[in-house]
């Protein structure tokens, strides 16, 4: 597999080493890392058209949804502002430093800490009508979902619903205006492309790890909004090249040519990918 389709060797031997260490968080949690969540919150959403997707039932009077790897809780405040009082919100990660402090937390969410290899707490084990999770590439480890799946499945009700959002990271790639170069751009974006395959096979994996009802939604954003989608990524990498990469001077370079082909037209292109998956009751 050549350059063009993956991340250079060096970047991901830097990516595995530091999931090693710590709590294998690639990414950043400081202010422009949560402020980039909140932005990539609302582009996912636009771009969907909803936070749960129609086909998970969501009226229930007593409904019970988990949010995994909820980040800066942003989803969740989105879903439990449109809901009915009775409702329950749960987010859970492996570090809540992103999330506002619990005295200001609407009384409907409740946040946990949780690292999603180990068991979920027992008083959680089949109590949640949904649960949700979005981008967490970086944590799969040895191209292998099936140890976070069964404990994300483990936290559902026999016939509730799994939703996992992602970006397909070997599919993305740059696209520039006719005549315009987009070489720097391109290099930056191979930094964060992986030989993430699972995600293929992934709702295969679903189906033969308890659930029925399975299907995989492709979204693709047009040009219009190319460039809001391309701050994202260019964000995103900025948090990995200064918590993984640590090569400051290269990198500085690079963004500022990178973002110099971005003005003259060039952009990121990143389909996005979203299961649904109903347990088996």
């Amino acid at each position: 597999m050549d350059s063009k389709l993956t991340r250079s060797d060096s970047s991901l031997n830097a990516l595995n080493g530091y999931a090693k260490r710590r709590d294998g968080y690639a990414l950043m949690r400081d202010c422009n890392a949560s402020a980039r969540l909140t932005a990539q919150h609302y582009l996912w959403k636009d771009l969907l058209g909803y936070l749960v997707h129609p086909d998970i039932p969501t009226r229930s009077a007593d409904l019970k949804v988990a949010d995994v790897a909820t980040g800066n809780g942003i989803w969740l405040h989105d879903l439990a502002s449109h809901a009915i009082p009775s409702a329950e919100f749960h987010g859970f990660d492996i570090s809540l430093d992103q999330v506002g402090h619990r005295s200001w937390l609407p009384a409907n969410i409740h946040m946990h800490t949780w690292n999603v290899f180990e068991e979920p707490p027992p008083q959680f084990c089949q109590y949640f009508d949904i649960v949700h999770v979005r981008l967490i590439t970086v944590v799969i480890k040895n191209n292998d979902p099936k140890p976070v799946l069964a404990n994300l499945t483990k936290l559902l009700k026999p016939g509730g619903f799994l939703q996992w959002d992602e970006v397909d990271t070997i599919s993305c790639f740059v696209k520039a205006v006719p005549g315009g170069s987009a070489e720097k751009l391109d290099q930056l974006n191979s930094q964060l492309k992986g030989r993430d395959t699972w995600k293929y096979q992934m709702a295969n994996i679903m189906r033969q790890n308890q659930y029925s009802e399975v299907s995989l939604f492709n979204y693709e954003y047009d040009l219009s909004m190319a460039r809001f989608w391309n701050d994202i990524y260019v964000s995103t990498w900025k948090e990995f090249a200064k918590n993984v990469l640590k090569t400051p001077e290269q990198s500085n370079e690079l963004e500022i040519e990178a973002m110099a082909e971005v003005r003259e037209g060039a952009s990121i292109m990143t389909p996005k990918l979203v299961w649904v998956a109903k347990k088996h009751t």
